[in-house]
Formats: C-alpha cells, sequence, structure tokens
C-alpha cells in the first residue's frame, strides 16, 4: 500500500467475511485506475504510465494471498470496474494525438495483470463479465 494511502472510512463499506485492510487494499486499487482516468482525460501519458506501474506492483501485493471466498464477489467486482475504467484509458490513448503507443502497450499490460489476477482468484461469476 503506498505510504501516502489514507482509508476513507466514508467511502469504504464493510464486506462480509473481508478484513478491513484488505478492502481498503482493494479500493485503493480501483482509486489508482480512477487516477490513471483522470491523467488519460488531461493528456498526461507518462504520468499514466507511471500510475499504471504503481498500480500493477500493488494487484501482486494484493494477490500474494489467496482471496478468501467471502472476498470474492468484491474482488472480481472492482476487477470488473478496473477493466472498464482500462478499456476508456486504451480508447483515449488511441484517440489522442501525441503518439502514445508507450501508454497504450502499458495499459494492455495492466490489463492482462488483471485479467491473469481474476483468473486466479477463480472469478468467473455473470456471463460475459471477462472484458
Amino acid at each position: 500500500m503506498p505510504p501516502d494511502f489514507q482509508p476513507a472510512a466514508t467511502k469504504t463499506l464493510q464486506v462480509s467475511g473481508m478484513l478491513p485492510g484488505r478492502l481498503g487494499a482493494l479500493h485503493v486499487l480501483l482509486e489508482y485506475s480512477l487516477k490513471m482516468l483522470q491523467q488519460a482525460k488531461s493528456g498526461e501519458w507518462p504520468d499514466v504510465i507511471q500510475t499504471g506501474a504503481q498500480r500493477e506492483r500493488l494487484i501482486a501485493d494484493f494477490f500474494t494471498a489467496a482471496v478468501a471466498p467471502t472476498e470474492a464477489d468484491e474482488v472480481a467486482l472492482v476487477l470488473r470496474k478496473m477493466l472498464r475504467l482500462n478499456q476508456e484509458i486504451e480508447m483515449l490513448a488511441v484517440n489522442s494525438r501525441g503518439g502514445v503507443s508507450e501508454s497504450i502497450g502499458s495499459i494492455q499490460q495492466g490489463r492482462r495483470a488483471i485479467l491473469a489476477y481474476a483468473e486466479n482468484a477463480g472469478e468467473t461469476t455473470g456471463a460475459g463479465s471477462r472484458e
């Protein structure tokens, strides 16, 4: 978890069976994806790449512990949201005029990481939920 992370108690609800610290870490991953989208909308492509690399490390850290059955639904929900955000970022990168092929590659690598962790976490719920 990044050293500047401050859990927002009002934003995070306790999910059945999920430890508050682990839930907070999961939501930090989503916040990084949202930050990447805002950076992409502003055309800050080097920042998108940097934030994506930080997020990828946090994803790896999160999944060092197996996803418990009681966490699976919340983890799957957040992973699906992250994948949708990645799709938006990719579209912005494709439509950008700034030669952002490196950004697109970085974002696609992040998407592959999210999908790999989703598969390892047993995220198979919902027809067509893979994006």
